[in-house]
């Protein structure tokens, strides 16, 4: 369970993934690369600055954790719904060379691949367990793509996209108060068919 900063952990946590395999790897065309979370466009404009641009574009209710049962945190309590989200990151390698926008991707998405599923030491602050992470390559249509791109005011560059599932933000408000619920005892017997 996450209270309302944990959309910044989110983003802390996959920044944190990348940064252990491609700032601090030792080959020399990764080592020192920057990750950040501006946009590719403010990147750009920031005096031509280089590395992985891993922006938040898009924050999505999931509709298929949304009518899960609220949690009794007690016997005469029932929590309050909590919001589940869907957040969506492009991620886009910024450097001068194509080549090396091509190794950076490459690594990206190796990054990924590996750690679909991030829970434990992997995970941010105020993220921990029980919670974890569910990391999922995306395939936006060309539309979507050309909306996204767009927005920017930039031409397309090589970039993919990632759906981060299963955060949650938590009810500031405390449990409701309710009757708890009846313990019932069920008896079953063997039927015996009668010919």
């Amino acid at each position: 369970m996450s209270d309302y900063t944990v959309i910044r952990a989110v983003s802390e946590t996959l920044r944190e993934l990348l940064r252990a395999h491609i700032t601090n790897d030792t080959e020399p065309q990764l080592n020192g690369v920057n990750i950040d979370f501006r946009s590719p466009r403010e990147m750009r404009e920031d005096n031509g600055a280089e590395g992985v641009s891993l922006w938040l574009y898009r924050i999505v209710r999931n509709p298929d954790l949304l009518n899960h049962p609220p949690a009794r945190p007690a016997p005469d309590q029932i929590s309050r719904h909590s919001l589940p989200i869907d957040l969506y990151y492009l991620v886009t390698p910024i450097a001068v060379e194509s080549t090396d926008e091509q190794v950076l991707m490459g690594r990206v998405l190796q990054t990924f691949n590996d750690h679909p599923i991030l829970r434990g030491t992997d995970l941010q602050d105020p993220l921990k367990d029980p919670d974890e992470l569910r990391l999922a390559l995306e395939t936006p249509s060309v539309e979507e793509q050309t909306r996204i791109w767009h927005s920017l005011q930039e031409s397309y560059q090589l970039s993919v996209t990632y759906r981060v599932q299963l955060v949650t933000i938590d009810a500031a408000h405390e449990p409701i108060q309710s009757k708890p619920v009846l313990v019932r005892k069920a008896d079953y017997r063997q039927a015996i068919a009668v010919r």
